[in-house]
């Protein structure tokens, strides 16, 4: 799916084709996608102009006056725009026409959560995420982050993830981040000393400022996910010492780690908030 440093990229460009244009036209191809929190369809959106597009955790909103279209594209969704004279792509979801382009969502897997709903109605939307430290943001200072894994009794990579704690990581970025901080996975927050915390303060905000840095250089169409760029996700060899990179299951999803640069916690190890030192 796309993570913050897409989500980013994609909001920007879509700003700058999109925004301020009047929609002129809709196609839903794939009915499944849409959840219509209002009486009617994407024919609503006709006649209306974008005003805005704002990112919540791995949701974008695009604003249409009174009324919101949001998107999480979930694990294959992708946003392209296109030439109105284009032919359609097979993974086509739905197109909102603004005459001299179109946008589309695109989805191969039909997995991607796509809402109608009136402005200001976003608590409707089931488990939408979100309220969580900002990584990018001044205040994700290295105290707020400490006092918010001293809360946390489960496995980093869990609470990397948590959309309600850190907005926003994936798999991908949370595998790039214990890579930098040298933290294995599966480790618990209970056991993480003061300097892995600073050391994992730090991976995130540079894992992800290089990581948006690196993305909005490319300058690639929106519907196209960078990663050939990543350390150690999907990788077969640690570009740090050379060991084999192995994957272990961590709550129903794959975590990509290096055993030698970021080894395992015993399980006995005491927690340092419990002795002070």
């Amino acid at each position: 799916m796309p993570e913050l440093p897409d989500l980013l990229y994609i909001q920007g460009r879509l700003e700058a084709e999109v925004v301020d244009r009047v929609v002129i036209g809709a196609r839903l191809r794939n009915p499944i996608l849409l959840r219509a929190l209002v009486d009617g369809d994407l024919g609503l959106l006709v006649g209306k102009k974008l005003d805005r597009i704002e990112r919540v955790a791995h949701f974008l909103f695009f604003s249409f006056g009174e009324l919101e279209l949001g998107i999480n594209p979930m694990l294959a969704g992708r946003f392209r725009v296109a030439k109105a004279d284009e032919d359609e792509e097979r993974s086509l979801g739905f197109s909102l026409d603004f005459g001299a382009v179109t946008l589309r969502y695109l989805d191969e897997r039909q997995m991607g959560k796509v809402y109608l709903l009136a402005r200001h109605d976003r608590g409707k939307i089931p488990a939408l995420p979100g309220g969580g430290l900002y990584i990018l943001d001044p205040a994700f200072t290295r105290e707020a982050f400490g006092a918010l894994v001293a809360r946390r009794r489960d496995q980093v990579r869990v609470f990397l993830m948590d959309k309600s704690a850190i907005d926003a990581l994936g798999n991908a970025y949370a595998d790039e981040v214990l890579f930098a901080a040298r933290i294995h996975p599966k480790t618990s927050c209970r056991s993480l000393t003061p300097e892995d915390v600073d050391r994992l303060h730090t991976a995130l905000v540079e894992v992800m400022r290089a990581a948006v840095l690196e993305i909005g250089r490319r300058q690639a169409p929106p519907e196209e996910k960078i990663r050939d760029f990543l350390q150690i996700r999907l990788r077969t060899i640690c570009p740090r010492c050379g060991s084999k990179v192995r994957k272990a299951g961590v709550y129903g999803h794959d975590s990509y780690f290096c055993p030698t640069c970021q080894p395992a916690r015993r399980a006995s190890l005491v927690d340092w908030r419990k002795t002070g030192k």
